[in-house]
């Protein structure tokens, strides 16, 4: 029987019995699993109570897979209507090639479909993603779709329980807050970590439902990496897991070619090459399941050296106006361009190798293109280069990896006398600007200001302005409310705002020697005004603040050491 709950009285695990109206709009609708940031929603949107079945929580999974024979009509009806509606949204050529040309393939994806989707437990989680995260669940589908047609292909061994892992891998952003799951920006390094929970989140939901050990261990291990880099146990992925290193390869392509809150979807042959690279390069996916992905797919980026059905070999040309599906082809022994004919009769045989070295010529040249813009004062296309530069970034990347990069290496130029004082000044100039542009992007999307105020004071003139709005910036991302000082000739400026603004947090930058016994003296000043006063203190020449009375006083030389003292802030004093 239902029964009516208050929203602080739900238990995680209950199902909605109800639909949850909101303005005569439906929020949530019935059979809703209803998951501790599920009732941490409803109480941010002001849902008094809601209608859900009394009954014990979290219905134990079973095998009980209705078997088609034994499908009712309807039944059978309603959910091949379901997953021709899914397949629809995800199944284009322009990212799954010509796999699903086969009309036996595409009945034997229907019918493993429909033996999922008859399971009552996994209809429920699949039914409560899709209303939780309707991207993350078409995601799901794919990932799902993607590995079950390669072990078909391949005539690969593998048992259902693995598959159908890769139908729920997500599952576990259940539990991730719904607002970072539809940011339409660059995630921070703190929501980025909230998103990594999701992993050990879904495993624990899943071992609690008795699902089997093998679908538990694809939930929580598919984000881990060959060389133990990933998450969430750091593990180093064993060499024979031909399996789990084939679903990795396909949950990526799948996050980069499908339509997501926060980037639009991108072409495969991009994807493949952004894949090689973390395998052939960077050593995080396995290079030579990486070729049989690219295989079964049949869609050959750039730079990729091929076998073909004639027995030639090749390598494969960029072609920006031509189909990925009908590349074009450079012959290796006569030098001939040529374009696979449309009738297929010939093709593609089989990846042999890739030339790595033309991503790292087109990332060097895109470098070059934007410092010499930056320099130029061009911001308009130092933007497109910022753009494909941070692309997979999180803000805090672009920070370190892009604005600190680029200063750096116009400040070196300019001590070497490869630039102008003028370019160095122009240069910080349009990075200010890129800067106002990115923040202005991005602010409607920035947490609450919940962790106070900070007043931030650059001590230098010009020169350190830039570097100083790159640590304000870094404040105002990670969720405190700043006061910027661009400029100060006098420290009392520093004590009369702290006080006037009733603030706790004091950020002070400056390079020069000169400076550092300034702010010894500021800090020391500062110490029995403001015994709570926490102070963070950066700069090219902060070491030199080695002894301080300050208390909580945070040091660092460049934005990776302050992005590190921030995490460590969050973890000591906010507990985070």
């Amino acid at each position: 029987m239902p029964k009516v709950v208050k929203v602080e009285n739900l238990k995680d695990g209950s199902i909605l019995a109800k639909d949850i109206y909101i303005n005569s709009s439906v929020l949530y609708r019935s059979g809703m699993l209803i998951t501790s940031e599920l009732i941490t929603y409803l109480s941010k949107k002001g849902v008094p109570s809601v209608t859900i079945y009394d009954a014990p929580p979290v219905a134990p999974f079973r095998h009980t897979n209705t078997a088609l024979s034994r499908m009712t009509s309807h039944g059978r009806k309603e959910l091949t209507s379901r997953f021709q509606n899914d397949m629809a949204q995800i199944a284009n050529e322009l990212r799954y090639g010509r796999i699903l040309h086969s009309e036996s393939s595409y009945k034997w994806l229907h019918s493993l479909y429909l033996r999922f989707y008859s399971n009552p437990t996994v209809r429920l989680l699949l039914d409560s993603l899709k209303q939780w995260d309707p991207v993350c669940y078409i995601h799901s589908l794919d990932v799902f779709v993607l590995t079950s047609l390669f072990f078909k292909h391949t005539q690969w061994k593998v048992g259902e329980d693995f598959i159908l892992g890769c139908l729920l891998h997500d599952i576990g952003k259940l539990y991730t807050p719904a607002d970072i799951l539809l940011k339409k920006g660059k995630l921070t390094q703190r929501e980025y970590s909230k998103i990594t929970r999701h992993t050990v989140d879904g495993y624990e939901l899943l071992k609690r439902m008795n699902f089997p050990n093998e679908t538990c261990r694809v939930v929580r291990s598919h984000h881990e990496r060959m060389d133990g880099s990933g998450y969430p146990d750091n593990l180093i992925v064993k060499k024979d897991d031909q399996n789990l290193k084939l679903m990795m390869i396909a949950d990526v392509y799948s996050a980069l070619t499908l339509n997501r809150s926060y980037r639009r979807p991108m072409h495969a042959t991009k994807a493949m090459q952004i894949i090689l690279n973390d395998s052939a390069r960077n050593h995080l996916l396995d290079l030579q399941t990486c070729y049989s992905f690219i295989n079964f797919i049949h869609i050959f980026p750039p730079a990729t050296r091929v076998l073909l059905t004639t027995g030639e070999e090749g390598m494969i040309l960029a072609n920006p106006a031509g189909s990925d599906i009908l590349p074009r082809v450079r012959l290796e022994k006569s030098g001939c361009v040529i374009q696979l004919p449309s009738d297929l009769s010939m093709t593609v045989e089989t990846v042999t190798s890739w030339d790595s070295s033309e991503v790292v010529k087109q990332a060097k040249q895109t470098w070059n293109d934007y410092i010499h813009y930056l320099i130029d004062g061009n911001s308009v296309k130092a933007v497109d280069c910022l753009d494909a530069l941070s692309d997979g970034m999180r803000i805090e990347d672009i920070f370190i990896k892009l604005f600190e990069r680029s200063l750096d290496e116009i400040q070196k130029g300019l001590t070497l006398k490869r630039f102008l004082d003028a370019d160095y000044l122009i240069a910080t100039f349009t990075i200010l600007r890129l800067l106002s542009w990115k923040m202005l992007k991005i602010s409607h999307q920035l947490s609450k200001n919940d962790l106070g105020e900070v007043v931030i004071a650059n001590l230098e003139s010009f020169k350190g302005l830039t570097r100083t709005k790159l640590m304000d910036d870094l404040f105002s991302i990670s969720g405190w409310k700043t006061d910027f000082l661009a400029e100060i000739n006098e420290i009392g400026v520093v004590r009369d705002l702290l006080q006037r603004k009733n603030a706790n947090y004091l950020a002070v930058s400056f390079s020069s020697r000169s400076h550092a016994p300034v702010v010894s003296n500021l800090l020391n000043q500062l110490n029995s005004e403001f015994p709570k006063l926490t102070v963070f203190v950066h700069g090219s020449q902060a070491n030199l603040i080695k002894e301080s009375a300050i208390e909580r006083l945070f040091v660092s030389t460049n934005l990776s050491e302050l992005i590190l003292n921030m995490k460590q802030f969050f973890e000591s004093e906010l507990g985070a």
